[in-house]
């Protein structure tokens, strides 16, 4: 199979991920934090080696405000549902997935806060930023803002944006769904407040793994209440990090492949990642362009713009349809909406929705002109 779902999750995993999760089951097959013995200290270890890794890569000082989730969802709910616990107004952009709308949209049904839809400019950061900017009001809170569209590949100016939110004196959250891994990003230097980031894609980790990075730790709330390995004897749940955010049993397996995924991304380095990852965009997408019956939404990928995310369809098809003819031909890619309403009423594809190509530092030069071959071949007959 050729494999182009890499915005959903990266495959395959690095031979490295799949040792350490095997690893696990022998090594380290106690709880982390629960027990004395052995076992149960070595397991620990191992997250606290990651956690350690993991806010490392983020920039954040503190490695107890590294927190893992079971997907970046989870982590963006979370933040989300502290900071609206007191009410106002937040701000998000027309590209946002359903993971920071949806909680967004509940909230604001319930009464609970209210929130407005900034306009983005593909390649022109200073115009979204001024978007932001005149929908800020004196209730407003937060700021959020993807780094990257997971239907487009349209870049968001995350720094400015923070940048924006501090002049405020805002908050600021990033969800970094598409860009953690392959986008540098240091949250002192960039003054991000919140990080959100999954584990099982451009960390090359396993599914079922999420990072929630806090710079501003004291704002946020349990959502989950239950066993933590400290304070036993008490009812109330722990007040620090990371045990308040981590009731109940960690994902261990998961914790060590992802510990082996970041070890991957920074030998290969991000931006040797992504390099390579836009100039096999830009070659697919040259090829796509000249095609004719093939619709392309955007303009062509830059790295300072865009991510190696690419939609398109094939004649009158919809995006299901081009995705299940892909896949006759042995090629994963992903048809529809995207989990992502505003990014397609944005760019009125509501209708057809896309077929989305994305592509992974394990893709190759080869692959991708197989895939133009098999493209090519269908676009003549649509």
């Amino acid at each position: 199979m050729l494999y182009f779902d890499n915005a959903a999750t990266s495959f395959p995993k690095p031979v490295a991920v799949k040792k350490a999760v095997e690893n696990s089951f022998f090594r380290f097959g106690a709880n982390p934090g629960r027990s004395g013995h052995r076992m149960g200290m070595e397991t620990a270890k191992a997250v606290f080696e990651c956690r350690e890794k993991a806010a490392d890569f983020f920039g954040l000082p503190e490695t107890e405000n590294l927190v893992f989730t079971k997907n970046c969802t989870e982590a963006l709910n979370i933040v989300i549902m502290s900071i609206a616990s007191g009410g106002g107004h937040f701000i998000i952009s027309d590209l946002e997935h359903n993971s920071v709308l949806r909680p967004l949209f509940e909230l604001e049904n319930r009464g609970t806060i209210c929130f407005s839809v900034a306009k983005t400019f593909e390649c022109e950061p200073e115009k979204t930023v001024r978007s932001y900017e005149n929908l800020i009001r004196s209730d407003t809170k937060m700021l959020i803002a993807t780094g990257s569209s997971n239907v487009f590949g349209t870049k968001l100016p995350v720094a400015m944006l923070a940048k924006l939110a501090h002049e405020h004196g805002l908050l600021f959250l990033a969800d970094m769904a598409q860009t953690a891994g392959t986008e540098s990003c240091d949250m002192g230097k960039d003054g991000i407040d919140f990080i959100c980031a999954p584990g099982h894609k451009g960390l090359l980790g396993p599914m079922g793994t999420g990072i929630l990075a806090a710079k501003r730790p004291e704002l946020l709330k349990p959502h989950l209440f239950g066993g933590t390995g400290n304070n036993s004897l008490f009812p109330e749940q722990p007040d620090n990090l990371p045990e308040m955010l981590e009731s109940g049993t960690l994902n261990v397996p998961g914790i060590c492949g992802l510990s082996a995924g970041i070890d991957t991304v920074i030998a290969k380095g991000t931006e040797n990642i992504a390099k390579k990852e836009m100039n096999l965009t830009k070659e697919l997408y040259s090829g796509l362009s000249e095609m004719k019956n093939v619709l392309l939404f955007t303009k062509p990928p830059e790295s300072g713009t865009h991510s190696p995310v690419i939609s398109f369809v094939l004649g009158d098809l919809n995006g299901e349809e081009t995705a299940a003819l892909l896949s006759e031909k042995s090629v994963a890619s992903r048809g529809g909406f995207h989990c992502a309403a505003l990014a397609h009423h944005k760019m009125n594809t509501e209708k057809r929705g896309t077929c989305r190509l994305s592509i992974g530092v394990m893709n190759t030069e080869e692959e991708v002109l197989k895939l133009l071959g098999i493209i090519h071949a269908l676009a003549k007959k649509y």
